[in-house]
């Protein structure tokens, strides 16, 4: 699969999960409970990987963006 293929298919996924989210029934929370969800969700992280930076460089940054680039030009 190219990956423009990729890039289409994960579009196309993106797509239908924005379909399906706008036929859920909005739900009212309060702020400080999305707070304490994401606070779990952080707890879930060794302190150990949150200190440390898997890609100090940033090359998934950059090849994302050179990926894009590439795309673009090429539509």
């Amino acid at each position: 699969m190219s990956l423009k293929e990729q890039y289409e298919l994960r579009q196309r996924q993106w797509d239908e999960f924005h379909r399906w989210e706008n036929e859920q029934p909005p739900i009212d929370r309060q702020p400080a409970d999305i707070i304490a969800d994401l606070g779990v969700i952080l707890s879930w992280v060794s302190v150990t990987d949150r200190l440390c930076d898997p890609d100090p460089e940033k090359i998934g940054i950059q090849k994302m963006r050179a990926a894009l680039a590439f795309i673009r030009q090429h539509k």
